[in-house]
């Protein structure tokens, strides 16, 4: 009889979990954690309730106090690193692929998930609920979760081996014989069980069950991996059936339209709504979208407390400006804060712009960075330098520079982080507030709806699912065709969705990777003259990036492909 513990079993190819019961349920004081055994678990329903909470205390969150996935695009830099450069110095290999695979989202913690998934479904059918109806949820929301590792894995290493059963070290020899399914398998079993996760659950919970996976979750992963499926990455110049199609079809946009659809319509039909209550205010309302939990936007998010422990909770300690007693990790870059259309909706320029460059913009940008002069808690931002009379810097500048509490905090970018991070935190107190990652939100599928429509040649139901989004910003309406149009889409998902895991992602489903990242980053330097006011510079170097070809997917490891030599490697490495 195997008992249940939280240790883990290294099964060869990956780390397989055997799903400790922590955390989850007063249920597990009935008796000592490692006298649980399997009978146990697969006889008591409450058991094999907290069984499945374990699964969701297993989905990673995009907050580390390593890089977030950001700064591994040009949206932010790390300030001290941490892994970064294997992918932004372009040198990722399969012995060193620094953070991308660190924590939660690490191949083996993943796989370690979805072998807990299949240990329940070996199982489930042999423990006798009275509520049926019950059972039947649970097996949804085990779906859910299954589909979804699998979708963290096929997005960044494409064909996974699909694996249903619960396998064991007994299971040695079949073990060692698996072998990578092809990208086209991949996708069609997540769509699949997406598709029957969200027949098996409710729309919506209320309660101690808010939070659990729901149909509009299922159906809004369903939207996004057929987004990705119908991109250029899987269907042009593909190298390997493992990393895209080998043929082209020209109905995938309109399936990953009709999925962002339905998704949509089953989230408008139940109650889902654009967080939008603060008039024009957008500044206030947008800051609180991410600040508030379980609002009707939020269709799937990874739930914390305040005593959940980790970066997850920690983000303001992380994030915030060094003269805050912050640690200035991930910061928004500059070429992300110019991204920002002024309010009328034409494109920002120094050019034009540079003697005020932060004001009359989009205001999603007051909710997003923090630029100098910002009001912040009790002052206001100061990143400036300190010049003479005839503009030499001087050894001297703002409480947010280098010059400040810990200089080796100091934001590079002459940018900080305001997007998720709580203003009423006291400074180095470690007292936290809890926050929620979002999985997925009601906004992406608009504008999955509208990159899909203008795809498959459908421009007015295009525009009129970006505009729903420009309208909650107070942002004009787009009127443009064409390019241009196309262009507005993925500018928007650029805005809308930032610091939220799309770009990494987006930049390589286009192809447009090898262009978007092969560039100098950029910052901004501040001056403050004697006589008070400011002149800004932007153009200063922080971090010369490279992105080669084979890193639209990242290396199998190469510690996997030693125990299982049957893992092929991906391309070019």
């Amino acid at each position: 009889m195997k008992t249940i513990h939280s240790q883990l079993l290294h099964l060869l190819c990956w780390a397989i979990a055997v799903a400790g019961l922590f955390s989850c349920s007063d249920l597990l004081d009935k008796q000592p954690l490692t006298e649980i055994s399997d009978t146990n678990v697969w006889s008591d329903p409450a058991l094999v309730e907290a069984f499945v909470n374990a699964r969701y205390n297993r989905i990673r969150s995009g907050w580390f106090e390593e890089p977030w996935i950001s700064s591994l695009t040009d949206e932010t830099y790390m300030t001290w690193s941490r892994g970064c450069e294997q992918i932004t110095q372009g040198y990722i290999s399969p012995s060193d692929l620094g953070s991308v695979n660190w924590g939660l989202r690490q191949w083996d913690n993943v796989w370690g998930n979805i072998s807990a998934c299949n240990q329940f479904f070996e199982n489930i059918d042999r423990v006798e609920f009275t509520d049926e109806a019950k059972k039947t949820r649970l097996k949804g929301e085990v779906r859910f979760i299954r589909a979804l590792m699998y979708h963290d894995l096929v997005a960044r290493w494409g064909g996974m081996p699909l694996i249903t059963a619960y396998y064991t070290l007994n299971d040695r020899e079949e073990i060692i014989r698996l072998t990578r399914s092809t990208y086209k398998e991949c996708i069609d079993f997540i769509v699949d069980e997406a598709d029957r996760s969200a027949s098996e659950l409710p729309a919506t919970y209320s309660g101690k069950d808010q939070g659990r996976a729901t149909r509009i979750a299922a159906l809004a992963l369903k939207s996004r991996v057929l987004l990705y499926a119908a991109s250029d990455l899987v269907n042009v110049d593909v190298k390997s059936e493992l990393t895209g199609y080998a043929s082209p079809e020209p109905n995938r946009w309109n399936r990953a339209a009709e999925a962002a659809e339905a998704c949509l319509g089953e989230a408008l039909d139940n109650g889902y709504a654009l967080f939008d209550d603060y008039g024009d205010d957008v500044k206030t309302k947008y800051t609180q979208l991410f600040l508030q939990g379980g609002h009707a936007e939020i269709f799937f998010d990874r739930q914390h407390t305040s005593s959940s422990g980790g970066a997850s909770v920690s983000i303001d300690q992380i994030n915030s400006p060094n003269g805050y007693a912050g640690w200035g990790g991930n910061t928004p870059t500059g070429e992300f804060v110019d991204a920002f259309e002024m309010a009328d909706g034409t494109p920002f320029s120094w050019e034009k712009y540079g003697d005020s460059p932060w004001e009359n913009r989009d205001q999603r940008l007051y909710a997003t960075v923090l630029c100098d002069g910002d009001a912040w808690k009790s002052r206001e931002v100061e990143v400036f330098f300190h010049v003479d009379g005839n503009g030499e810097l001087l050894t001297s500048g703002g409480l947010d520079t280098r010059y400040g509490i810990e200089s080796h905090n100091t934001s590079i970018t002459g940018y900080n982080m305001r997007k998720f991070i709580d203003e009423s935190y006291v400074d180095a107190s470690w007292n936290f507030s809890s926050r929620n990652w979002i999985w997925f939100r009601l906004a992406e599928q608009y504008l999955n709806l509208a990159e899909a429509r203008f795809m498959e040649g459908k421009e007015a139901e295009a525009r009129t699912a970006l505009n729903v989004i420009r309208q909650r910003a107070r942002m004009p309406a787009v009127t443009a065709s064409g390019e241009e149009l196309l262009a507005g889409i993925r500018h928007e998902r650029r805005i809308e969705l930032c610091f939220e895991e799309h770009r990494y992602f987006d930049l390589r489903r286009w192809k447009t990777a090898a262009q978007a990242m092969n560039y100098t980053s950029q910052g901004v330097e501040v001056h403050k003259w004697p006589d008070g006011h400011k002149t800004y510079h932007p153009g200063k170097v922080v971090e010369i990036r490279k992105f080669v070809e084979r890193m639209y997917w990242l290396p199998i490891p190469q510690s996997e492909i030693d125990k299982c030599p049957n893992l092929e490697q991906n391309p070019g490495y």
